[in-house]
C-alpha cells in the first residue's frame, strides 16, 4: 500500500500538468492572436471550446467511474489530455486550434473529477490543498516561462512540455494507486440534494472568477493599463505562485475546510473589485491581483472536500463530477463574457462583473460551510 505522501506526489504531478495549460493561455494570447490574426475578444471562444469540452468530460466521469474504476479512467483521460496538448502545439490554423482545445478539454474535465474524488477519499484536507497547490505551481511556472519565450522570440510551443512531462510521470504512477475509488463500481447513484446543488453553484461561480482573472489579467495589464510585457508577465506569474503558496502554507494551519469557505470567498470578491483601481494606480492593481490569488488558493479544494464530506454515500460519486461540470461551465462562460466586454471596448470595466460573480460564490460557499449532516438535507 502506498503512503499518502506518495499518492499526493502522483496526483500532484497531474495537477501540475493541468495547471500549466491553464496558466500559459492568458500570457500567450496577445502573441497568438497576432500570429493568427484574431480579435482581442476571441480568447473567450478558445476558452469556451476548451472548458465546454471539460464540462463534457466531467459529465462522463461519474458514469466512467461507476463502470471502469478510477485507474482505467485516469489512464484514458490522461492520454486524451496529452494528445490534446500536442495538437495545440501543432495546430496550423485557428479552427485547428479550437479543435485541439476541445480534445485537451475532454481529458482535463475527466481528470479533474477523478483526481478530486480520489483525493477526498484517500487524503486529508491539508494534503488535498497541497496537491491543488501543484496546479497553481504549474500555472505559475508555465506563465513565467511563456513570458520568457514570447519576449525572446522563441517558439512558444516548447512551453507545452509543462503539460506533457508531468502527465507522463503521473500516468506511470497510476499503476500503483490503491483501489479505494473502485468501490463505486456498480453502485446505484442517488440524486443530488439541495445542499449538493448549492455546492455545485459555488464551484461554478468561483471558477468563473478565477478563470476570468487568470486568463484576462495579462491582457488587462498590457493593453488596458499600458504595462510592459515583462512586468505584466511577472505579476501574472506571482498571481499563480500565490495560489500555490497559499494552498501549501495555509494547509498547515489547524483550520477546517468549512472555516476557509466562510472567509476567503469574500476576500476574493473584494480583491477582484479592487482591480478596477489598477487603471489609475498600477501597483495597487497588481496588489489587488495578488490578493485575488492568495484568497483563491484554498477555496476550491476546500469546497470539493467539504461537499464530498457533506454528501450522502449514494451521491458521493456524483458530487465531484457535478461541481466540476458546473465549474467548467463557469470557466467557459465567465472568460467568454469578459471577451465580449473586451471586444466592445470595455476592457477596463471587467473587474466589476467579476467581483459580482465573486459575491454569488461567497454566499453559496458559506451555505456549504454551514450545512449540517447529510441526513438533515431534504
Amino acid at each position: 500500500m502506498l503512503s499518502t505522501n506518495r499518492i499526493a506526489i502522483i496526483l500532484g504531478a497531474m495537477f501540475l500538468s493541468l495547471g500549466a495549460f491553464d496558466g500559459m493561455l492568458g500570457v500567450l494570447w496577445p502573441t497568438l492572436r497576432g500570429e493568427m490574426g484574431r480579435d482581442i475578444g476571441d480568447l473567450g471562444y478558445l476558452l469556451a471550446a476548451y472548458l465546454i469540452a471539460s464540462m463534457a468530460g466531467s459529465l462522463l466521469s461519474s458514469w466512467a467511474l461507476k463502470h471502469w474504476g478510477i485507474r482505467h479512467g485516469l489512464k484514458g483521460s490522461t492520454v486524451i489530455a496529452v494528445v490534446g496538448a500536442i495538437c495545440v502545439a501543432l495546430a496550423p490554423t485557428w479552427h485547428w486550434l479550437l479543435a485541439a482545445g476541445v480534445v485537451r478539454g475532454l481529458g482535463n474535465g475527466a481528470i479533474h473529477a477523478y483526481l478530486n474524488t480520489y483525493a477526498a477519499r484517500a487524503l486529508s484536507n491539508r494534503k488535498t490543498m497541497v496537491i491543488h497547490g501543484m496546479w497553481g505551481g504549474g500555472a505559475a511556472a508555465a506563465a513565467f516561462t511563456m513570458t520568457l519565450l514570447v519576449s525572446s522570440g522563441i517558439a512558444w510551443q516548447w512551453n507545452l512540455l509543462w503539460c506533457v512531462v508531468p502527465a507522463l510521470f503521473a500516468f506511470a504512477g497510476y499503476y500503483t494507486l490503491p483501489r479505494v475509488v473502485d468501490t463505486d463500481r456498480g453502485q446505484t447513484l442517488g440524486a443530488l440534494k439541495r445542499g449538493d446543488w448549492i455546492a455545485v453553484i459555488a464551484g461554478g461561480t468561483y471558477v468563473a472568477v478565477e478563470a476570468s482573472v487568470g486568463n484576462w489579467a495579462y491582457t488587462l495589464m498590457t493593453q488596458g493599463w499600458s504595462m510592459s510585457i515583462e512586468v505584466a508577465g511577472m505579476a501574472t506569474s506571482v498571481f499563480w505562485i500565490l495560489i500555490t503558496v497559499g494552498r501549501i502554507s495555509l494547509a498547515g494551519l489547524p483550520l477546517s475546510a468549512a472555516w476557509w469557505l466562510k472567509l476567503m470567498p469574500w476576500m476574493l470578491a473584494g480583491s477582484a473589485g479592487l482591480l478596477f483601481v489598477g487603471q489609475h494606480q498600477l501597483w495597487f492593481g497588481i496588489a489587488a491581483l495578488w490578493a485575488v490569488g492568495l484568497s483563491a488558493s484554498v477555496i476550491f479544494p476546500s469546497l470539493i472536500y467539504q461537499a464530498i464530506t457533506n454528501a450522502q454515500p449514494a451521491t458521493k460519486p456524483k458530487i465531484a463530477g457535478a461541481i466540476l461540470t458546473c465549474a467548467a461551465a463557469g470557466g467557459a462562460s465567465g472568460p467568454a463574457a469578459i471577451g465580449w466586454l473586451a471586444s466592445a471596448g470595455a476592457l477596463l470595466w471587467i473587474p466589476l462583473p467579476i467581483a459580482a460573480l465573486g459575491v454569488v460564490s461567497a454566499l453559496c460557499a458559506r451555505q456549504v460551510a454551514l450545512r449540517g449532516s447529510p441526513a438533515s438535507d431534504s
